[in-house]
């Protein structure tokens, strides 16, 4: 077993712990990343690595005046839990600091949308105007070979497949039809994808990266910049410790043999959670259905589950012990299974609604991800809505987006013949293929259909808030969440209570260590991402909370690391000290 000493191994490659990798190598600590699968980029990878940063330097260009106060008192008014309050209060303080940080050591470029409201934007402290983050879209050209290394996104979520669109693109798909910029513009992503099926053929894909396919790219450029050793297929099986502090980790290579690894500053986990291990589901989030998680499938809690064998403590006292959203399932043209979130395409457009096992509705469809799920399985309701299908009209289909079907007659054929979408001339045909009584449904569609007419939801408020009618159809009034459902041929996709990932980890200190049993931190054992408990208490209340502190704590953990961050600095004090140490390294490296 050979023996390689480093400052610190991180344990993962989605934004958690590249970040760390990268803001540990800036502060003068030699890092290794291990990663157990062929891939970069974990479940961010597959998402759109929005960032809930109030009071950013981005926000703040906009012109707007925001920041901890309004945005505290957000969070305390929807976080039903007290568990991490102090921490939000702590990452709301650091996390525009962390992101000026991480923008001038690496790749990684955001801008702020203008207008995206909190998921709560009735509430006191909510905000619609900047306080979410992107990543700018990435040239993964520049990677060359390496490009092979990113997790690819989910297919369902780019252009035939293939090509990675963003906001913008998906307005303009959808208006290609109304508007003739739209339609230009639609014109130009389909040469893209053709131009890059005829020239890039070796990728298998496109090479324009967007959302959290972008921000990877991105770090991983960085990474290889600074040549930051990597190795794939080389999972963490177990720590090293001695004399009560965390001094390495042993590793399987990708040949099968055992390796262990010594560190002088600690080990990072940051592996993705356990939305895909069974007996921690089991465990800690019994009554939520297991198999349905649209998280990487490799996140299978392998980094909670030896840190517990060192003695960390898990922490269950959020709220909710995952990050809910509807999920439909398929199957791909290749003879993969698909799990599709939705999260924000179909769910909140007008004429679409969700009907539960007696055929009726049960929830405002333009709620979150997160709450529509919550009422799915009870939590919201009187009790399980389940099995639940989103239900629409052949109007709906040929404008937006609905599950994995795109509004394309061939891409509905094919769909209906695996069995995803299900489809009828009548109502009471539909209702005999779902399961559901057919006057009830009848009778659901008629009172949706009346209020739809008169552009109110009397039953559920659907397109009520700021939230709503952000993801609506702003050519459609006057409620561009609401339209009636009346022409043949119906639609129907089942969705089941999924997840994004979970939000129950191992419990940490202000400087991201793991807790032990009776409350101490375990020296040399940081935590990051989602393998740390949710500072949100179990609660969604905006999109970018799981990211936005995922980079955020993975820049003070450093900072500790380095001896930056401790109970005698001062916030923001550290960045001459911090400077200076980054001179030196740069100096070692060429030496």
């Amino acid at each position: 077993m050979n023996e390689t000493n480093y400052d610190l191994v991180v344990a993962g490659t989605g934004a958690a712990g590249l970040a760390a990798a990268i803001f540990a190598d800036t502060l003068g600590l030699r890092v290794l990343i291990v990663e157990k699968t062929k891939y970069i980029g974990g479940t961010t990878a597959y998402s759109g690595a929005a960032c809930w940063v109030p009071g950013s330097d981005q926000q703040r260009a906009q012109g707007v005046d925001d920041g901890f106060e309004q945005a505290s008192v957000y969070l305390d008014n929807v976080i039903e839990n007290p568990a991490g309050r102090e921490a939000r209060h702590r990452y709301l303080r650091r996390a525009p600091e962390a992101f000026r940080e991480l923008e001038r050591i690496s790749l990684v470029k955001f801008f702020a949308r203008p207008y995206t409201p909190d998921y709560s934007s009735e509430v006191e402290g909510a905000f619609c105007h900047g306080r979410v983050l992107i990543p700018k879209n990435f040239d993964g050209a520049v990677l060359g070979e390496k490009f092979m290394d990113l997790r690819p996104p989910l297919p369902e979520l780019c252009l035939f497949g293939t090509s990675m669109i963003d906001g913008d693109d998906l307005y303009h798909l959808i208006n290609a039809r109304t508007f003739f910029k739209s339609a230009v513009h639609t014109l130009k992503l389909i040469a893209r994808d053709v131009k890059g099926r005829l020239f890039n053929r070796r990728f298998g894909r496109g090479l324009r990266l967007t959302g959290g396919n972008a921000m990877i790219g991105q770090m991983y450029k960085t990474i290889l910049d600074r040549k930051i050793p990597v190795l794939l297929e080389t999972p963490i099986i177990d720590l090293v410790r001695a004399e009560g502090r965390v001094v390495g980790v042993k590793v399987r290579s990708a040949a099968g043999g055992t390796r262990e690894i010594r560190t002088t500053k600690g080990v990072v986990m940051a592996t993705g959670g356990f939305p895909w291990s069974k007996e921690l589901r089991q465990k800690y989030v019994p009554d939520v259905p297991f198999g349905h998680s649209a998280a990487n499938s490799d996140c299978t809690g392998d980094g909670i589950s030896i840190a517990m064998r060192t003695g960390a403590q898990f922490d269950n006292r959020n709220l909710e012990g995952v990050f809910f959203s509807p999920v439909s399932e398929g199957w791909r043209a290749d003879n993969t299974r698909a799990r599709f979130p939705h999260l924000m395409a179909d769910r909140s457009k007008p004429g679409l609604i969700a009907v539960n096992a007696q055929g009726q509705r049960f929830c405002n469809e333009s709620q979150s991800y997160h709450e529509v799920a919550r009422a799915m399985i009870g939590r919201t309701t009187p009790s399980s809505q389940m099995p639940v299908h989103l239900i629409c009209d052949h109007t709906f289909v040929r404008r937006f987006a609905f599950g994995m079907v795109p509004p394309l007659a061939s891409s509905r054929r094919r769909h209906i013949q695996s069995g995803y979408l299900v489809t009828a001339n009548t109502i009471e045909e539909l209702a005999a293929k779902i399961g559901v009584p057919a006057q009830t449904l009848r009778r659901t569609l008629d009172e949706y259909n009346d209020d739809a007419q008169r552009g109110q939801d009397s039953k559920f408020g659907k397109g009520s808030t700021k939230y709503n009618r952000h993801l609506g159809d702003p050519l459609h009034k006057p409620n561009p969440c609401l339209a009636p459902i009346e022409r043949a041929p119906y639609y129907a996709i089942q969705v089941h209570a999924g997840d994004i990932g979970t939000t129950h980890g191992i419990a940490v200190d202000e400087y991201s260590r793991a807790l032990d049993t009776d409350g101490a931190p375990i020296p040399g054992l940081y935590i990051g991402g989602n393998d740390r408990s949710s500072i949100m208490g179990g609660c969604y209340p905006s999109g970018g909370i799981t990211v936005g502190p995922a980079l955020t704590f993975a820049y003070l953990a450093m900072r500790h690391a380095a001896g930056l961050e401790t109970a005698d600095a001062p916030v923001g004090d550290g960045l001459e000290s911090q400077n200076r140490i980054s001179d030196r390294h740069a100096r070692s490296e060429i030496n």
